[in-house]
């Protein structure tokens, strides 16, 4: 057998191979990037909710300082319209904090959820594009080998040239035959 059709044929499978394995590959590492998007994005709804109990805390704790200032000084929150003002305006500002967080809380998500899907999507072009490459380079590699499979040395006993008869064409030269 020759042996550069067998390093042509090494040479392809090698090559189909490799492709096939970065094909795999590209395809674990998008896989990879999807679940820390996914735990990125629990973090992220996890970080909103503690700063929503932060905000509703933290109106707790003002309404009730409130009240016990009220109940020092002698005043009836019932009836105190100022007392009331002050708490319907804590109150308002607080479920301003509260949207403006919700609203920001589904923008991060909508990025991370955009970017999870964008990156399965380059993870599963990038292994198609791998896995063309492998069949590629088996099909290039196979159009190399096609010459060298009818080349394999043969032996001839005849004493005829090995170029084979001579022809001399008299096309455009102006001699007729």
């Amino acid at each position: 057998m020759d042996p550069f059709l067998v390093l042509t044929a090494v040479s392809a499978l090698t090559s189909f191979s490799a492709s096939r394995s970065a094909a795999k590959a590209t395809q674990r590492e998008a896989a990879m990037q999807q679940r820390q998007l996914t735990a990125e994005k629990e973090m992220s709804r996890l970080r909103a909710l503690q700063e929503h109990n932060t905000r509703l805390s933290n109106l707790q704790t003002f309404l009730n300082t409130n009240q016990a200032i009220a109940g020092i000084s002698g005043r009836d929150i019932g009836s105190d319209r100022s007392l009331k003002a002050i708490q319907e305006k804590a109150k308002r500002d607080v479920g301003t904090d509260v949207g403006r967080g919700r609203l920001q809380e589904l923008v991060t998500l909508g990025k991370l959820s955009e970017a999870q899907q964008l990156a399965g999507e380059r993870g599963r072009n990038r292994a198609k594009a791998l896995r063309y490459q492998a069949f590629g380079s088996l099909l290039s590699n196979a159009m190399k080998a096609k010459p060298l499979i009818g080349s394999a040395p043969t032996t001839s006993l005849s004493s005829q040239s090995s170029l084979g008869p001579i022809r001399f064409s008299t096309f455009n030269t102006g001699i007729h035959s």
